[in-house]
């Protein structure tokens, strides 16, 4: 599959490349789904991805939003607090273990029982059985303590590390066989989750264990185990001892170191220490912005704390390590070797720190090196005091309290004054403008090449397209976003393959994403190159109102709690079917509003009806129809038909209210008119006659309440010009006929049904 740009997608363009990779190495849709929804489930996309998604996806975005995007991360790459334990933890131990060494030589007693609650960070329990009970460490050089003294057998003791690490390791292997075998969408990161917790797990216990493996190896003049006096030294219990703690330190020292420095060596990005650093904060913008996984399961926290030069720090650690724990277990009777053994090491690693400094952020070189120089001048004072040259009185048992206190006071003070810094600086407090951990958006970015940083842009802007797109359901998946990424992703590949840049090879494992989701994406979006512009025009508005949408129909399950499933699709499609045949709007017919007229109607001011009845003062109560008390726009959706009916039900009143005070004015009227001219006489048919010719030309162009005679008159359809010619030509003879009446006792002929039409 090959994509063609154009110079108006894409100006700076190369000619593109034809995909070269085999379909069966590329990953199938189901795996990029799978790896979407593990990248939802770890976290949610940030603020930022929604803002890319109301301003589009477009090259004209200026890069440096991009940029500053990965400053708001949710998902932790900052290693801060964790190499910051790793430092203090370490020197705590090293400490512990030349302490429990000093015993014999011997450091002030004074002083180890001050500083005897050291033991337990390298949960020494052997050391403080010893130092705690009272009565049993003996300063005497060449002293061995009786291992009865002790509360705790070392058997037990030794059993109890071994069953403990065995357990740990059987839980390991037991775990990895149940996530394999379950087989779940995030299983990737689920090991690389329990690998990162072993990892810091034996780190931790590294030295603990040494020790506690050490003490096995320690014989006493008569040819006894230190630590127990009963099992005679090279014996086969003895052996049995000494080769379970080799196997041990087999795995622990050389097993996993090897395994680090394999998964290390697999990742590095390049050997050049600029590009090294761009790739670092390449993927830990990407994991941040949940836009990849593989500073996660790559185990990038192994070596992103690190500088290209000692990406293998944490495997030279082990090794350092185990060299100090072989001479604390092999080289019990020779001290001054002893010593010498810890302070080479330790002294040429401090020499490589001056010239290349180690961790990327600064601050922690400085705590490093406070670190190394302090385990230095502990071993120079062992040495020196071990050594049959010494001559100079500073290193005597009377001077070494005080330079003891002064080099760990030392430590403490620099110690705690930087563990606060880094807070400070790590929680924004102090200077803001430049976060401790090196970021994109750091001063670091200024060394990178410009092209390294525009594939950088682009990567990132690609990433975040095919993460809408696969998050996205498959009928509204901007297919055409991604099908234009293809065509500039491709398009980079080609000139980064051009230039050498290392950034080729993820732009290439971006390139081979993008074709897989677009050819399973574009026969179904309503983006696709296939469908007509409208369409996607009338998809992109809808996309603006489905959150609104979403929440209603969350609303709507809720109100239809009790209602049976079917006959809530049911309801749900007879609504749907509706909008599509009636339209976007309601077209019924909506609601008069007849205030205005009831208003002239009923008032006295401005009625004529009124005005001819000479009636002063208010004649009914009237009430503002729109003045709604109830807040209709609670009821939600319901709001316009109850709002309808709420108008409907006020003029039925008014209307209603009228029309009993025009029935008590007409009771009224009847009452004063003389008794041959009230309705029951042989005139009455007459009479209302003339006041139904009189009414007609008061309520011309009034609106009438349904029922009256006006209405009447006007459901006939009576032309205005007839009646104005019947009401003139017809007076005249009605008034002879009245005269012809009253002259004459014979009734009147009876009204022929053509007049009461005419009335």
């Amino acid at each position: 599959m090959t994509y063609r740009v154009t110079s108006d997608d894409y100006g700076d363009a190369m000619p593109l490349l034809q995909v070269t990779t085999a379909p069966s190495e590329r990953l199938n849709f189901e795996e990029l789904r799978q790896r979407q929804r593990a990248r939802i489930k770890e976290e949610t996309s940030t603020d930022t991805d929604g803002i890319l998604l109301e301003r589009g996806y477009d090259d004209d975005i200026d890069g440096e939003f991009l940029l500053k995007a990965s400053a708001k991360q949710k998902r932790r790459t900052v290693l801060v607090f964790h190499d910051a334990f790793f430092l203090i933890i370490d020197f705590l131990q090293y400490y512990a273990l030349i302490m429990s060494i000093a015993l014999r030589w011997p450091w002030p007693y004074q002083w180890l029982m001050i500083t005897k609650f050291a033991f337990v960070f390298n949960l020494d329990i052997w050391e403080v059985f010893k130092m705690f009970t009272p009565g049993v460490y003996d300063t005497a050089i060449e002293g061995f303590i009786d291992s009865v003294h002790i509360v705790i057998g070392y058997r037990f003791y030794f059993m109890l590390w071994c069953v403990g690490i065995l357990a740990v390791t059987v839980i390991y292997i037991g775990l990895y066989i149940s996530m394999n075998y379950q087989k779940r969408y995030n299983l990737l990161m689920q090991i690389a989750r329990l690998q990162r917790i072993y990892i810091i797990l034996w780190q931790v216990f590294a030295i603990p264990i040494g020790v506690a493996l050490g003490k096995v190896f320690h014989c006493t003049p008569a040819g006894n185990m230190d630590v127990h006096n009963d099992t005679a030294c090279y014996s086969a219990e003895h052996m049995t001892y000494m080769a379970i703690a080799m196997v041990i330190a087999f795995f622990l020292y050389v097993l996993l170191p090897i395994w680090m420095l394999a998964k290390i060596h697999m990742q590095i990005f390049s050997l050049k220490s600029d590009r090294h650093e761009g790739y670092l904060q390449l993927k830990e913008a990407e994991y941040g912005h949940s836009l990849d996984t593989i500073w996660y399961l790559k185990l990038y926290h192994l070596f992103s704390s690190f500088k290209l030069f000692w990406v293998y720090y944490r495997p030279i650690t082990f090794f350092l390590k185990l060299l100090l724990i072989v001479a604390y277990a092999t080289m019990l009777w020779y001290p001054m070797f002893q010593m010498i053994i810890f302070l080479v090491p330790l002294v040429i690693l401090f020499i490589i720190f001056l010239i290349k400094r180690p961790f990327r952020v600064a601050s922690f070189n400085f705590q490093l090196l406070i670190n190394y120089l302090c385990m230095i001048v502990l071993a120079f004072m062992g040495l020196f005091q071990n050594s049959p040259l010494n001559n100079t009185v500073f290193f005597q048992t009377e001077y070494l309290f005080s330079e003891l206190l002064a080099i760990n006071l030392a430590w403490v003070l620099f110690t705690g004054l930087w563990f606060i810094c880094i807070s400070l600086r790590n929680f924004g407090i102090l200077c803001k403008r430049y976060p401790l951990w090196p970021r994109m958006t750091s001063r670091g970015l200024d060394k990178l090449d410009e092209d390294t940083r525009k594939y950088m842009r682009a990567i990132l802007r690609g990433r975040i397209v095919l993460e809408k797109a696969l998050s996205t359901m498959p009928l509204f998946s901007p297919a055409h976003e991604v099908a234009r990424q293809i065509q500039v992703i491709n398009a980079y590949c080609r000139e980064a393959e051009f230039l050498g840049d290392p950034i080729h090879d993820t732009l290439w494992d971006l390139l081979d994403e993008l074709i897989e989701a677009h050819s399973r994406i574009a026969p179904t979006s309503l983006f696709g190159s296939s469908m007509k512009s409208t369409i996607g025009d009338t998809a992109k508005e809808l996309l603006k109102v489905l959150p609104d949408f979403k929440k209603r129909l969350a609303q709507r399950e809720y109100d239809f709690v009790l209602m049976t499933p079917m006959k809530r699709r049911i309801l749900l499609k007879m609504y749907c079917i509706g909008v599509f045949m009636n339209g976007k709007t309601d077209k019924s017919r909506p609601p008069l509003d007849q205030s205005d007229t009831v208003q002239k109607l009923y008032n006295p001011m401005e009625s004529l009806v009124l005005k001819q009845r000479t009636i002063e003062g208010d004649d009914g109560f009237y009430e503002d129809l729109n003045d709604v008390t109830v807040d209709m726009k609670e009821m939600g959706p319901a709001f316009y038909r109850h709002q309808k009916a709420a108008r409907t039900q006020q003029n039925m009143i008014v209307i209603t209210e009228a029309e009993e005070e025009e029935e008590a004015d007409e009771e009224e009227e009847e009452e004063e008119v003389p008794d041959w001219m009230r309705p029951g006489t042989h005139l009455s048919g007459i009479s209302s006659l003339y006041d139904m010719d009189d009414l007609d030309e008061m309520m011309m162009g009034i609106p009438s309440r349904q029922n009256s005679v006006g209405s009447a008159a006007s459901r006939r359809h009576r032309p205005p010009s007839s009646m104005s010619r019947l009401s003139h030509h017809s007076r005249p003879s009605s008034r002879a006929s009245i005269n012809d009446d009253m002259t004459s006792s014979t009734p009147p002929p009876p009204i022929k049904e053509d007049d009461e039409s005419l009335a």
